[in-house]
Formats: structure tokens, C-alpha cells, sequence
């Protein structure tokens, strides 16, 4: 199933820091990518490999905190069949002008009924400092797998934030958090804005449809105040293909930068797409 970025897309996107898109996820995968969660945040991985970081203990953790894993399609094959697709990074290349495309990582993010929100982050000081050259080298596509409302803690982007000059940190506080906006008003405060110039664009989207948005576009989403209903997710971060580390990666990316070698390897992070031509060459 491919992703059809439009002209209208791009400029959005460029405008906004984010676009909403269509369908990107089958009904089939959104409920494959269902039917394995229980199974992974149990630690039954089916690959035999554990996931980079793995939020959430089933009998340790309390039943309603938010839940996450990162880099699943290490760990299962169906996440790995849908992550290390085409379509995210042909998207990606479309979306950032890239000439090729490869996995950062996925995040599997399980919001159940009741659950706490997701402070407001960029996703730049988590990925993207980890490379070089470090501007415009990530994207996310922001996939529902329930349908994501006002009630369930819809996803929320400052328009126009990719834009602006103001300090990239890391959120000190990243689920459930007491404040989930300070970040975007410490942020706001930093570009020289009033909050009341922040234009918060709340989005509707519907199970298997998603959201793209830049590096350094400001986001979060409030607490799941239903009491049926879950919000999960599925997160693919794109790196620009021809990325190089940094010289001291955190301790995530780190762990993959082979000695004094400062390449990617493809086994870590694989190509998505590559074009025909310079720097995409297959």
C-alpha cells in the first residue's frame, strides 16, 4: 500500500511543520499490528531480540500508564513487515526532498483508557542530534491504529513551530506528565511568542490514516479521558539516507556506531528507498 504525497502536501507541510494524510495502513495491518501488542509488551518477541527500550512491565508496571516500544520491528516480524516498508521512505523523500531513505525507529505507543498525557516534544533533540548534518534529516509519520479523538487524546502540533528559533531540549518529563504544555510554552517563550500567537491544530485521525510532520515541529497529546476505549499508535521515524553519527551519540543510536566508524549500517538502520542517481544509487 504506497502514500500519495500531493503538491498540496508538500506545501502544507512546509507551511505547517506537519500534513494530515490518507490512508497509509490497511485494515488488515492496522488489526496485524493490534493483534501483536499484548504479545510484545508481555516480552514474548518472536524474533528473539529485545526492542531498544521497552516502557511498560506487565505485573510490574500500573495498568494504565502509557505504554511504548521503541524499535519493534526488531522484536516481531509483523511490525518489521510494515515499518521496513517502501512507502515511509519514497513519503519521506517526497515530503523532505531526500535521495534516499532509511529507518530510524519505530515507536509503539499503547494509550489506554484513563492513561496520562505525552508531553510536548520536537523530535530533533532525540533523533536528529544523534547525525549529521543535523537539519532536515527526520521525519515522522504519526499512524493511528484506533481512531485518535478529543476523548482518546488526539495528537496535537503548533503550526508553523518547525520554524521557529527557540531552544531544543529534551522534555523533562515525557509520559504522564502534570504540565504536558510546558514544553511548547517554554518553547513559545524562547521564539519571542505569546501563547495566544500559537495556533494548536488538534487532529481527527481515524484508525490506519496518519500524520507526517518535521523534526522540529512541537507536539504532544493529553490524557485518554475515555473509559472504554485505547489509543494506539504506531510511529516510524525516517532518517535522510546519507546521514553520518555524530562523534559521542546517546546511548540509544550510540550503541550502533561501530568504533571510530561513523557510518550507518544497514543491518541497524535499514534503507527504506533509495532513487536512482547520486547519493540514491541502488
Amino acid at each position: 500500500m504506497g502514500i500519495h504525497i500531493s503538491k498540496e502536501a508538500r506545501t502544507s507541510f512546509r507551511r505547517e511543520g506537519f500534513v494530515q494524510l490518507g490512508e497509509v495502513l490497511s485494515k488488515e495491518e492496522v488489526e496485524a499490528c493490534r493483534s501483536r501488542m499484548d504479545r510484545l509488551f508481555a516480552g514474548d518477541f518472536d524474533t528473539g531480540i529485545y526492542p531498544d527500550e521497552w516502557h511498560w512491565r506487565k505485573g510490574i508496571s500500573l495498568p494504565g500508564a502509557v505504554r511504548e516500544i521503541c524499535n519493534g520491528w526488531k522484536s516481531d516480524k509483523t511490525i518489521a513487515s510494515i515499518v521496513l516498508g517502501e512507502r515511509f521512505g519514497r513519503a519521506a523523500c517526497e515530503l523532505m526532498g531526500w535521495p534516499s531513505a532509511r529507518i530510524a525507529q519505530d515507536s509503539i505507543i499503547w494509550k489506554p483508557a484513563g492513561a496520562g498525557s505525552v508531553s510536548w516534544h520536537q523530535d530533533s533533540p532525540y533523533i536528529s542530534k544523534q547525525f549529521i548534518p543535523e537539519e532536515n534529516n527526520s521525519i515522522t509519520f504519526w499512524c493511528a491504529l484506533d481512531d485518535a479523538d478529543e476523548e482518546t487524546g488526539v495528537i496535537e502540533y503548533a503550526s508553523g513551530s518547525h520554524e521557529w528559533e527557540a531552544d531544543r531540549e529534551l522534555a523533562p518529563e515525557f509520559h504522564a506528565a502534570r504540565d504536558y504544555q510546558q514544553g511548547l510554552r517554554r518553547a513559545a517563550a524562547s521564539a519571542g511568542k505569546e501563547m495566544s500567537q500559537v495556533n494548536i491544530a488538534r487532529l481527527l485521525v481515524p484508525a490506519g490514516s496518519a500524520v507526517a510532520h518535521h523534526q522540529n515541529t512541537w507536539h504532544g497529546s493529553g490524557e485518554n479521558k475515555s473509559k472504554m476505549r485505547d489509543r494506539r499508535a504506531l510511529a516510524v521515524h525516517v532518517l535522510r539516507g546519507d546521514v553520518k553519527f555524530v562523534e559521542k551519540p546517546g546511548y540509544i543510536y550510540g550503541r550502533y556506531k561501530l568504533g571510530e566508524d561513523d557510518s550507518l549500517h544497514d543491518s541497524f538502520f535499514p534503507y527504506l528507498y533509495r532513487s536512482q542517481g547520486k547519493d540514491g544509487q541502488v
